[in-house]
């Protein structure tokens, strides 16, 4: 059976009003005010479900609105208030509905979930609109573009397969001895959570990655901020934890953007959208961190993200200063036995599906410092994969998922590849 334009449009619009009706907004109380219960402090959070920006209200003794900020989409914001103070949340679109109402109580510390209701839970449903995806589009890079000149300079994307790999020197690549236990030595592929990859459905319906320049708020957030805080902010990185990095060895800093909340909340404002245009689902923010900046000899070995978080996913280049011929890719497994190797430069972003696509920095460093951001989402609907059912979602899960180069050869090592360099050679390279 076919329906006519109209006959579609008024049933999507009958569908949309089911779900309004299916989950009510609270009615507003016209009684609701602050009132005077004495003085002791409470910390109140509001924790949101909805997809887009509220407006937060205390109530005076006279039950007047009084505005106290904005709660970001899927947002969360902490108030210090006192018991029996009163709060309002209002949609800031359409009629401003009332979503939650709360009159604090003697615990010193208390949480309010705003759940999505009414119109906002009805506008959830719907795809996310994207009213810059022509700015985005121009700013993709071409995956074909060759890789020409001196490595230092490449912003482009090359492509090996395994007759290249066993060219590579071991020594360059991987854990090296020294830095690790003899049995994860030359180690460049993590296989700790390799059950998940045929699990996880892709969100977006191209190969799991993509390259793009800097967006104008991206740089205006970035560029020159980092450059002032590389100078007075940044402090000793602690030891990542997992195993796949050298860093216990080869230490790397930080420039800690928790401690920058507005340019924390810039950022992920940005890439939020930036990645809902890239997947067209609409996705809650689970993590963004950094400022890393690695050091010479700093490696990553290949692994896959947290299933339940990390399904679209965005690294940052913000600087780097490299040896002459010393790029260092993002190096991604793909099917049918390739390796992309992904050089960047700064003012350049790498979106990716990590929770399945293998990635790493197994190439050693050369240089001096390389700073990344790192910022991770995933769709609303999404907190792992559940049964049999999971990788039918979004975008689904393709046949040859499990034919990159390790799931082919067994292969985890550099050695596996190619042979250490006999004596006489080693010591040639050493003099180098």
């Amino acid at each position: 059976m076919q329906f006519s334009s109209k006959t579609t449009a008024a049933l999507s619009l009958l569908a949309l009003l089911a779900v309004t009706l299916a989950k009510p907004c609270p009615a507003a109380d016209a009684n609701l005010k602050s009132l005077n219960r004495g003085d002791g402090k409470v910390s109140v959070t509001f924790r949101s479900q909805i997809d887009e920006e509220l407006q937060v209200y205390w109530m005076t003794r006279d039950g007047e609105q009084h505005d106290v900020g904005i709660l970001e989409p899927l947002g969360e914001v902490m108030h210090q208030s006192f018991e029996g103070h009163a709060f309002r949340v209002r949609r800031t679109l359409g009629e401003k509905e009332v979503v939650a109402e709360t009159l604090l109580g003697r615990t010193t510390r208390q949480r309010v979930l705003i759940e999505a209701c009414g119109a906002a839970l009805a506008a959830q449903s719907e795809a996310p609109l994207s009213p810059r995806a022509a700015e985005f589009e121009e700013l993709l890079h071409a995956p074909d573009k060759k890789c020409e000149g001196p490595s230092h300079e490449w912003s482009c994307v090359r492509y090996l397969h395994e007759e290249d790999l066993r060219k590579r020197d071991p020594r360059d690549y991987g854990l090296q001895p020294g830095e690790v236990s003899k049995h994860r030595e030359f180690k460049t592929v993590d296989e700790s959570y390799v059950s998940q990859i045929p699990q996880i459905p892709r969100v977006t319906d191209g190969p799991g990655y993509a390259k793009m320049s800097f967006t104008q708020p991206l740089h205006d957030a970035l560029t020159d901020w980092y450059q002032e805080r590389r100078n007075d902010s940044m402090k000793p990185h602690g030891v990542i934890p997992g195993g796949y990095t050298n860093n216990d060895k080869v230490l790397i800093d930080k420039v800690n953007l928790d401690e920058f909340p507005a340019t924390h909340r810039a950022i992920v404002r940005e890439l939020r959208e930036i990645l809902q245009w890239w997947t067209g689902l609409r996705l809650k923010h689970t993590s963004t961190f950094g400022i890393r900046v690695y050091r010479r000899g700093s490696m990553l070995i290949d692994h896959v993200d947290r299933m339940d978080t990390h399904l679209a996913s965005a690294v940052i280049q913000v600087d780097q200063k490299v040896d002459e011929n010393g790029g260092w890719p993002l190096e991604l497994l793909l099917s049918n036995g390739t390796v992309a190797e992904v050089y960047t430069q700064p003012g350049e972003v790498i979106l990716y599906e990590g929770a399945w696509l293998r990635h790493g920095r197994p190439m050693r460093f050369r240089g001096d410092e390389f700073a990344n951001l790192f910022s991770h989402f995933s769709p609303l609907d999404w907190d792992g994969p559940r049964g049999a059912d999971s990788k039918n979602r979004y975008y689904g899960v393709p046949a040859d998922r499990l034919t990159t180069l390790p799931d082919l050869t067994g292969y985890s090592r550099s050695t596996d590849y190619a042979p250490l360099p006999d004596s006489s050679s080693s010591a040639a390279k050493d003099e180098l």
